[in-house]
Protein backbone atom coordinates (compact mmCIF):
# COMPACT_ATOMS: atom_id res chain seq x y z
CA UNK A 1 0.00 0.00 0.00
CA UNK A 2 1.39 3.45 -0.94
CA UNK A 3 1.41 6.12 1.48
CA UNK A 4 -1.83 8.77 1.26
CA UNK A 5 -1.64 11.65 -1.19
CA UNK A 6 -1.70 15.16 0.34
CA UNK A 7 -4.23 17.36 -1.10
CA UNK A 8 -2.98 21.03 -0.72
CA UNK A 9 -4.99 23.88 -1.42
CA UNK A 10 -4.22 25.67 -4.84
CA UNK A 11 -2.18 28.77 -6.04
CA UNK A 12 -4.39 31.76 -6.33
CA UNK A 13 -4.67 33.72 -9.69
CA UNK A 14 -1.70 35.89 -10.28
CA UNK A 15 -4.41 38.72 -9.98
CA UNK A 16 -5.19 38.12 -6.46
CA UNK A 17 -1.40 39.13 -5.57
CA UNK A 18 -1.13 41.94 -8.25
CA UNK A 19 -4.66 43.77 -7.82
CA UNK A 20 -5.67 42.39 -4.53
CA UNK A 21 -9.16 43.48 -5.26
CA UNK A 22 -10.84 39.87 -4.73
CA UNK A 23 -8.82 38.62 -2.25
CA UNK A 24 -9.11 41.55 0.11
CA UNK A 25 -8.13 40.20 3.89
CA UNK A 26 -7.26 36.73 3.09
CA UNK A 27 -9.42 33.40 2.39
CA UNK A 28 -11.57 31.46 5.25
CA UNK A 29 -13.01 28.41 5.28
CA UNK A 30 -16.50 28.23 4.85
CA UNK A 31 -17.25 24.74 4.86
CA UNK A 32 -15.56 21.88 4.83
CA UNK A 33 -17.70 18.44 2.82
CA UNK A 34 -15.22 15.63 3.81
CA UNK A 35 -14.56 13.76 7.14
CA UNK A 36 -12.30 10.61 7.92
CA UNK A 37 -13.61 7.74 6.09
CA UNK A 38 -15.18 9.55 3.07
CA UNK A 39 -15.03 7.85 -0.28
CA UNK A 40 -14.37 10.85 -3.01
CA UNK A 41 -14.19 11.25 -6.73
CA UNK A 42 -11.29 13.30 -8.42
CA UNK A 43 -12.47 16.71 -8.97
CA UNK A 44 -14.81 17.00 -6.22
CA UNK A 45 -15.41 19.91 -4.26
CA UNK A 46 -14.06 19.53 -0.78
CA UNK A 47 -13.79 22.88 1.05
CA UNK A 48 -15.44 26.13 0.40
CA UNK A 49 -13.35 29.52 1.07
CA UNK A 50 -14.76 32.90 1.39
CA UNK A 51 -12.85 36.57 0.81
CA UNK A 52 -14.15 39.88 1.79
CA UNK A 53 -15.24 39.72 -2.01
CA UNK A 54 -15.19 36.13 -4.01
CA UNK A 55 -16.64 32.92 -3.00
CA UNK A 56 -14.62 29.46 -4.01
CA UNK A 57 -14.96 26.03 -4.03
CA UNK A 58 -11.54 23.83 -3.99
CA UNK A 59 -12.28 20.14 -5.54
CA UNK A 60 -9.71 17.50 -4.93
CA UNK A 61 -6.97 16.40 -7.25
CA UNK A 62 -7.24 13.12 -6.73
CA UNK A 63 -9.68 9.92 -5.96
CA UNK A 64 -9.93 7.54 -3.08
CA UNK A 65 -10.96 7.80 0.71
CA UNK A 66 -10.17 9.88 2.90
CA UNK A 67 -7.05 9.62 6.02
CA UNK A 68 -7.44 13.00 7.59
CA UNK A 69 -9.08 16.45 7.13
CA UNK A 70 -6.18 18.71 8.47
CA UNK A 71 -8.50 22.07 7.82
CA UNK A 72 -11.41 23.59 9.70
CA UNK A 73 -14.19 26.20 9.43
CA UNK A 74 -12.77 29.50 10.26
CA UNK A 75 -9.86 28.81 9.20
CA UNK A 76 -7.82 31.10 7.01
CA UNK A 77 -6.57 28.86 3.93
CA UNK A 78 -3.09 29.97 2.25
CA UNK A 79 -1.51 29.23 -0.94
CA UNK A 80 -0.54 25.15 -0.83
CA UNK A 81 -2.25 24.95 2.44
CA UNK A 82 -2.58 20.63 3.58
CA UNK A 83 -6.37 20.36 3.62
CA UNK A 84 -6.39 16.73 3.73
CA UNK A 85 -4.67 12.78 3.02
CA UNK A 86 -6.15 10.87 0.79
CA UNK A 87 -5.54 7.26 0.19
CA UNK A 88 -5.42 6.89 -3.81
CA UNK A 89 -8.54 4.33 -4.60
Amino acid sequence: MSAPVEVRSPLWPVCWKSCGNCAGEGAFVTEVLIAPGDEIRFNQVIVRTETSKVSTDVPTTVAGRVVSVHVQVGDELGEDTLIARVERA
